[in-house]
């Protein structure tokens, strides 16, 4: 399972869009591929960092 997975059946704040996160790891971003909202995910402090 990867992080991604985790995004699976949430909805976007903004607009309220269902399954719409897309994950870009490079750079830490989680978008919402309809209204552009973009969030910083930041890892567990103390967490496994794989």
């Amino acid at each position: 399972m990867t992080l991604a997975h985790f995004l699976d059946g949430l909805r976007c704040e903004v607009c309220r869009c269902l399954n719409v996160l897309r994950l870009d790891p490079a750079y830490g971003l989680v978008e919402c591929q309809e209204c552009g909202q973009t969030a910083v995910t930041l890892p567990a402090e103390g967490g496994d960092a794989r």
